[in-house]
């Protein structure tokens, strides 16, 4: 790992990087069964670090086999997405500014708890109503990347329908924001001569030349974040191109979330439990 140290360093990576037992050893679990211990945690103290991290690994890992990375925020996965036997990127512990916050939107970092985050929305009198039973525990940056839904999912869907834009870092190691596009925003993207260009390019030319077929495979369940949710993305009808479906649910795989935009709802003043004790079914 010396090389991609070196690497990081040459490249002025401002985080910091823990090799210490007792670090790998706490960030070798999550809420899962499963335990991969790490060579490395790194924390990333902004985007430019993150553009550091992805470009590094590019540059290491013909000669450090399995080199990866991993994002992880406050680790309350439970499928072991939050772990990896590699490279650590702890965003919890610079990641954690709130930004503006009205009635209808909010603008975070991933590293922030869902609990400090609401204490800001409801000022306002708004939530984000996609909060997970580890609601006390999660941050807002696992909820996009689990495509988390709880107690409010029957009503309010998972956290893919708030998601109004994300910025991303993906695999070439820049920064770029995500958010619906209409056909002729779609259409530029796609003459850029970039990684960005290309990427939009065939991912529409895959959507759009099987998109009846996607269409048909969209499960039909009341919940699903096992991600990858290409029936999402693009819609004829409407003419929009989201690519923040396809970011949400998929655990990190597809880019790092830097940055994240919500539409909030209105919090109801009062609440209540019912509970019902059947005979039989």
């Amino acid at each position: 790992m010396d090389a991609f140290y070196r690497s990081l360093k040459q490249k002025g990576f401002e985080g910091d990087i823990d090799t210490s037992d007792e670090t790998r050893q706490f960030y070798s679990h999550d809420a899962s069964l499963f335990e991969l211990v790490p060579q490395v945690v790194v924390s990333p103290r902004n985007t430019q670090d993150l553009e550091r991290l992805v470009s590094a690994v590019t540059d290491c890992r013909g000669d450090i086999p399995g080199l990866s990375l991993t994002a992880r925020s406050a680790g309350t996965d439970m499928s072991g997405g939050a772990i990896n036997d590699s490279v650590i990127v702890n965003f919890r512990k610079y990641f954690t500014k709130i930004g503006n916050v009205t009635e209808h939107t909010a603008h975070v970092q991933p590293g922030v708890l869902y609990k400090d985050f609401e204490v800001e929305t409801l000022k306002h009198h708004a939530l984000m109503p996609t909060y997970p039973a580890s609601r006390d525990l999660a941050s807002v940056g696992g909820l996009v990347n689990n495509n988390s839904g709880g107690e409010k999912s029957l009503e309010y869907g998972k956290t893919q329908n708030f998601v109004s834009e994300l910025k991303v870092v993906f695999s070439d190691g820049l920064e770029r924001t995500v958010k619906p596009l209409t056909k002729a925003e779609l259409d530029k993207k796609m003459r850029q001569k970039d990684f960005e260009g290309q990427l939009y390019t065939r991912l529409f030319r895959l959507l759009d030349d099987n998109y009846d077929l996607i269409k048909a495979a969209k499960p039909r369940v009341s919940k699903n974040s096992a991600g990858y949710y290409l029936w999402d993305v693009w819609n004829r009808e409407t003419g929009l191109f989201d690519l923040t479906q396809l970011i949400c649910g998929a655990q990190g795989t597809l880019g790092f979330v830097s940055d994240i935009r919500f539409k909030l709802v209105k919090a109801r003043p009062h609440s209540g439990l019912l509970v019902l004790f059947l005979r039989g079914m």
